[in-house]
This record gives structure tokens, sequence and C-alpha cells, in this order.
């Protein structure tokens, strides 16, 4: 079992989701106002002097293989990025339980 955390501009949001509906991901959970330093890109803290902020999303899977494609799909989602602020950061790892019983 895997869990993927995403983070992305808020301004790719949108399309980030609409990328996920494509491939039948529908179990994720969004946290709408994050403030953030990344690797690229200027800081998004929503300040006066460093304008924005982020979203995150945490997507949890059963199946290592859907994790995979979904991994690559937001590898793709960087791909057609049109600058440094539309890149996502993500990162994944196994998890030991998943379940909502």
């Amino acid at each position: 079992m895997k869990m993927i955390y995403c983070t992305c501009n808020k301004s790719v949001l949108d399309a980030l989701l609409t990328q996920l509906e494509t491939i039948n991901v529908k179990d994720y959970q969004v946290v709408d106002h994050v403030t953030a330093k990344g690797v690229k890109g200027d800081p998004r803290l929503d300040t006066a002097v460093w304008p924005g902020y982020n979203a995150s999303i945490f997507l949890q899977f059963h199946d290592d293989e859907k994790a995979k494609e979904v991994i690559q799909k937001l590898r793709d989602f960087n791909k057609n990025a049109q600058n440094e602020s539309e890149l996502i950061t993500c990162c994944s790892w196994t998890i030991d339980d998943y379940f909502y019983d």
C-alpha cells in the first residue's frame, strides 16, 4: 500500500485534480491553504513580500500498480508545466494500514 503526497501552487490545483480524475482517482484529501518554500520557484508564504500559497493533496492506494500510474501522471504534469511556479512536488511512501470500514 502506498501514500502519495503532492504540493502545488493553488493556481494549478484544479488542473491537477482534473488529471487525477482522468485516471479514475477518486480517493484523496486536499489541504487548501499551505504556505511553502520549495526547491524551485519563489516561496509562497501568503505575505506581501511572498504572495500566493500552495495546496496539498494526500492520496492513498491499496494497489501499488495504481500508485505507480499516478506517480507517472504527476511526472507528466510537471513535464507540461509552463514555468517553475506550476511544478508540483511529490513524494510517496509505504503505509502499513489503510481502511475505511
